[in-house]
Order: C-alpha cells, then structure tokens, then sequence
C-alpha cells in the first residue's frame, strides 16, 4: 500500500494529466470540469483507504476469534486433564493437539499475510518511483522539445 504522501503525490499527477489531456486549441479545461474530476479522484482515494481499513479489521477480528477460541479450547481441555476428571486421554490429547495446531496455523497466515503485505509494498513503492522518474524524464524531454521547436522557428524567421 503507498504511504499517503505517496498517494498525494499520485493524485497530484493525476489532476495535472486531467489539466493536460482537458487541452484544446481554443483554450484549457474549464475549471468546473477540472473540479468534478478532482473531487472524483479525491473520494477514489478515501473510498479505497477505508476499503483496505476494513478489511485489515475484518482479518484482525478473525484471527483474534479464532486465537481465542484456541485458547479457550486449549485451557478447558486442559484443565480436565489435570483435575483427572478425563476417562480417555488420548482423544483429549488430540483435542489439545488440534487447538494448537489451529493456533499455530492462525498465527502463522498472520505472519505470511504481514510478509506478504511488506512485499508488495515495497514493490509498489519501487514501481511508483520509476513513475516518477519517468514523468520527470517526460518531463524534460516536453521542455527540451519545446526549445528545439522554438529555436527552429526562430531560425526559419530570420
């Protein structure tokens, strides 16, 4: 997930491409226009930063369900063994094993999901930097020729 200077800086590009592609001979975007465009790109922006808060909680609140439930399972059963009140050990000890296997196995996709998650940040944030960079070298090759341009219909004039 980019980090929300990130996603400024993306919107910001955004709203300049809208200006730039809203070009005509006869003169810019109107500013109405640019407006509604902004404020779409605006609440895109909010709509998906609520969309990945909810669903990080919706995980969140699973894994802790099921850690509890684990827990909890593994505690009861537990507890029946030491009291001795249990008459067949193994099927309480496969009970635990399940537990916290299923404990271990919760923990362990939160963990993969984690690495995952930084994984893929980090390439988002490697990708958006060559965007940036490439804007930036569009950018000047726009500026350069425009001088070329410029120094050639200065040379055709004289």
């Amino acid at each position: 997930m980019p980090t929300p200077k990130q996603r400024g800086e993306l919107i910001v590009k955004r709203l300049e491409n809208f200006i730039r592609e809203g070009r005509s001979d006869t003169g810019g975007m109107s500013f109405r226009r640019w407006q509604e465009m902004a404020v779409n790109e605006f609440t895109n922006a909010l709509l998906d930063a609520e969309r990945e808060k909810q669903r990080d909680n919706k995980f969140m609140t699973r894994v802790i369900a099921v850690g509890g439930l684990a827990v909890i399972t593994i505690g009861f059963w537990g507890a029946i063994v030491a009291a001795g009140l249990s008459y067949d050990r193994q099927m309480v000890a496969f009970i635990l094993i399940g537990a916290g296997g299923l404990l271990l196995l919760v923990f362990g996709l939160w963990g993969l999901r984690w690495l995952g998650g930084n994984f893929l940040s980090g390439r988002r944030q490697n990708r958006l930097k060559s965007i940036a960079n490439f804007d930036h070298q569009l950018a000047q090759l726009d500026i350069e020729i425009r001088k070329r341009l410029r120094e050639t219909i200065e040379s055709n004039f004289k």
